[in-house]
């Protein structure tokens, strides 16, 4: 059995709770054991926190990897800006001794230490490579015959030594392909959902990021957007909402690929508890039910 300890992060558990349980009943099926970390904080945040203080940064990221250390077993997140954080945090205090030294003087005073001993994947390199492209394909009873558009999300491409930025992207399509849907290319891809600008600039964020990608999106006649990141789904499914004040109208769903995956297993679409999101997830998998 393939064994990791599982972040969550903040935003599944609070605002999108099917995930977690989706991805909970995925990693059953597949005999991938998801250890709970306990008293884990988030991440923190990989791109402003960083910014305003390394430090700060680096320390609440070390004390999170201590807890995985403390079970003896690598991290897995299922948020791309979770994986960004603790991945890039993990490089910099293993590569330098002097910030793991200053990150260890603090975290003593919270009877923790970090000693560099894990590492931290994305739940798609675990899922494609630990568990295997032909085990996941094992537990597809129930193929989903829907026309569907990708969005990876930015820190899907980040490569910690380098190489290929496409790497997971590609994983991420290919475990999509399983679930028995039509992937649907339309151009933008790669273009940021908009959510790091939203706090900035919220018509930005909106029009020239979120609604190009919805409009190409639409017009190449999808059923669905499917995500990876939380982040990612709450712009996409509360951006929607907003664009209404500016007269723009989409509902699209939004499902993540966990679920995707949990519903092409054969879990009921109703043991999932669609209905917390605020785009059409639970309107698609009856549909897909019926299809």
């Amino acid at each position: 059995m393939v064994r990791y300890a599982s972040f969550l992060g903040c935003q599944i558990p609070m605002r999108i709770p099917s995930i977690e349980i989706a991805s909970r009943k995925v990693f059953e099926r597949v005999g991938l054991e998801a250890a709970d970390l306990p008293g884990y904080s988030c991440c923190p945040e990989p791109v402003i926190s960083r910014q305003l203080d390394e430090t700060a940064w680096l320390t609440i990221s070390a004390r999170n990897l201590s807890i995985a250390e403390e079970l003896g077993v690598n991290l897995m997140t299922l948020c791309n800006g979770c994986y960004e954080t603790l991945v890039e945090a993990n490089g910099i205090l293993k590569g330098d001794p002097e910030k793991m030294r200053i990150v260890n003087e603090i975290l003593k005073g919270f009877g923790r230490e970090y000693r560099g001993t894990i590492e931290v994947k994305h739940t798609v390199e675990v899922l494609y490579e630990d568990v295997g492209v032909e085990r996941i394909k094992e537990e597809v009873v129930k193929p989903r015959r829907i026309r569907v558009a990708l969005h990876y999300g930015c820190h899907m491409y980040r490569e910690p030594e380098g190489g290929d930025v496409m790497r997971k992207p590609n994983m991420m399509r290919e475990l999509t392909r399983l679930t028995g849907v039509e992937i649907v290319d339309y151009g933008l891809e790669r273009l940021c959902c908009g959510y790091p600008t939203m706090q900035a600039d919220e018509e930005f964020s909106l029009k020239e990021r979120l609604l190009p990608k919805l409009r190409h999106a639409v017009e190449a006649g999808i059923d669905a957007v499917v995500l990876s990141c939380p982040a990612c789904h709450i712009q996409f499914e509360m951006g929607q909402v907003m664009l209404r004040r500016y007269g723009i109208n989409y509902n699209v769903p939004c499902i993540n690929l966990m679920e995707l995956l949990a519903l092409s297993f054969g879990v009921p679409y109703r043991d999932l508890h669609l209905e917390f999101h605020r785009s059409p997830v639970r309107k698609l998998a009856r549909m897909m039910e019926d299809v």
